[in-house]
């Protein structure tokens, strides 16, 4: 793989509540990911295809939430916590939704989608 010819891109999200995030990638990588955020502003969805430095492909999927009761309804995004659902205590159920916390895959209801 040529560093030129593919989308290099990492994303590192936060450890904990007020901790940094960083998403770095090659020009290619970053032009795209511009790209996918227009999409999703058009669209409500996107989903692309990067790389970390490891060359094992990831898809990316980027989503707009219109809606402010769903977007508290999602779980938080901190690498801290582990295991399928995040239950930890950083999660604010503001709607007292039994079911909630929600994977942010709720947003993609055809995650069969192809990139476009």
């Amino acid at each position: 793989m040529s560093w030129n010819d593919y989308k290099y891109l990492h994303i590192y999200a936060q450890h904990a509540h007020h901790q940094e995030s960083f998403i770095v990638g090659n020009r290619k990588a970053l032009i795209d990911l511009r790209r996918k955020i227009d999409q999703a502003l058009a669209n409500g969805t996107s989903i692309g295809t990067f790389f970390p430095s490891d060359d094992e492909g990831f898809q990316l999927f980027v989503g707009v939430v219109e809606d402010e009761d769903k977007f508290n309804s999602l779980e938080m995004p901190y690498t801290e916590q582990f295991g399928e659902v995040n239950h930890n205590n950083y999660f604010l159920n503001l709607k007292d939704d039994s079911n909630a916390p929600y994977s942010p895959v709720i947003l993609f209801p055809n995650t069969d989608e192809k990139e476009a």
